[in-house]
């Protein structure tokens, strides 16, 4: 671009004419351009300096209402503080208490421990002479009891023996009884048919 435009300015002398008087008119329009961003500039400035000024006053207002406001604080703090000493003060006389009432109760407790496991060994002790006892009354009575079912046992064959000698007798006596049924049986059979044989030769008689 830069030879293209060095050419046309040696061989066209109207270009450079007019090529010199673009760049003035450039340059012109710049100064303009320039002086009016020096006012811009110098303005602003002036804004800026007097914004940092109000900032500056508004910081220094600040700065007292926050060290009135610090102080208050400190005060506040210095009561709080205060306060707070007195309820860990008042927080471990309550947990000394507390572990006191706590010692005594187990200290109490403690002690219904040993009596109670004295009582439970008094119980156990008491318990296992009941059961000796109930064993040995056990014992007595299942012996007993055997006596008992070995005198049944020995009854209850005699009865056996008697009832099967009973039946026996009874069967013997059934017998005996049968054979004199079937002997009257014979005997009135025959006596029948006599009586029977009568009327026949009367009937022929006749």
């Amino acid at each position: 671009m830069g030879n293209l435009i060095d050419k046309l300015k040696k061989e066209k002398p109207a270009f450079l004419v007019e090529f010199n008087e673009f760049v003035q008119k450039i340059k012109l329009e710049n100064n303009d351009e320039l002086v009016n961003l020096h006012s811009t500039i110098s303005s602003l400035r002036d804004q800026l300096e007097n914004q940092q000024f109000l900032k500056n006053k508004e910081i220094q207002d600040a700065i007292l209402q926050t060290a009135d406001e610090i102080k208050q604080l400190q005060l506040t703090i210095t009561e709080q503080r205060n306060q707070l000493d007195q309820l860990k003060f008042d927080k471990k006389e309550a947990i000394q208490k507390e572990i006191q009432a706590s010692t005594d109760e187990i200290n109490q407790l403690k002690k219904s421990c040993t009596a109670l496991r004295d009582e439970l060994e008094n119980l156990k002790f008491d318990k296992q002479e009941s059961v000796q006892k109930a064993i040995l009354e056990s014992s007595q009575e299942v012996k007993e009891l055997k006596l008992s079912i070995t005198d049944l046992r020995n009854e209850l064959e005699s009865l056996k023996f008697e009832k099967k000698e009973a039946v026996q007798n009874a069967v013997l006596n059934s017998n005996n009884e049968i054979q004199q049924l079937k002997s009257s049986s014979q005997k009135l059979r025959e006596e029948i048919e006599k009586i029977i044989q009568n009327y026949e030769n009367k009937l022929k008689k006749d």
